[in-house]
């Protein structure tokens, strides 16, 4: 089963490479961004048109934005992106924000494992 996710991110939040999605069974589309705050819903939805299954929004831990509040921005944002899902008749749960330490890939991408997960058990389900 080939299962698509999406990972919108801040430029700060990781320095993930081609060879950290390897570990990921399936297609992974990543966007960086300068900040997390400017992720807009309509960015997710387009990843989601795009063939996601799910997508990770992932900012800079909350008092540690590089942008001040960045992070907080984008966190609303998923939440708007997840009531347009539910009104539209899918599981809010495809799409989830984290805060995440700058720079360190290794709680990064547990959150896109996380994300792959979700994503499988979703299309498992349908």
């Amino acid at each position: 089963m080939k299962v698509t996710i999406g990972v919108l991110c801040c430029h700060y939040t990781n320095q993930a490479g081609e060879e950290d999605f390897r570990q990921i069974p399936g297609t992974v589309i990543v966007r960086r961004y300068p900040c997390s705050g400017h992720i807009e819903v309509a960015d997710i939805l387009k990843t989601f048109e795009e063939g996601a299954e799910a997508v990770l929004v992932a900012g800079c831990e909350k008092d540690k934005c590089h942008n001040l509040s960045g992070s907080l921005r984008a966190e609303k944002k998923v939440l708007g992106a997840q009531k347009i899902l539910e009104e539209i008749g899918l599981e809010a749960e495809r799409v989830r924000f984290a805060y995440l330490p700058r720079l360190d890939t290794g709680p990064f991408m547990a959150e896109v494992k996380k994300t792959f997960e979700t994503a499988l058990k979703i299309k498992s389900n349908s």
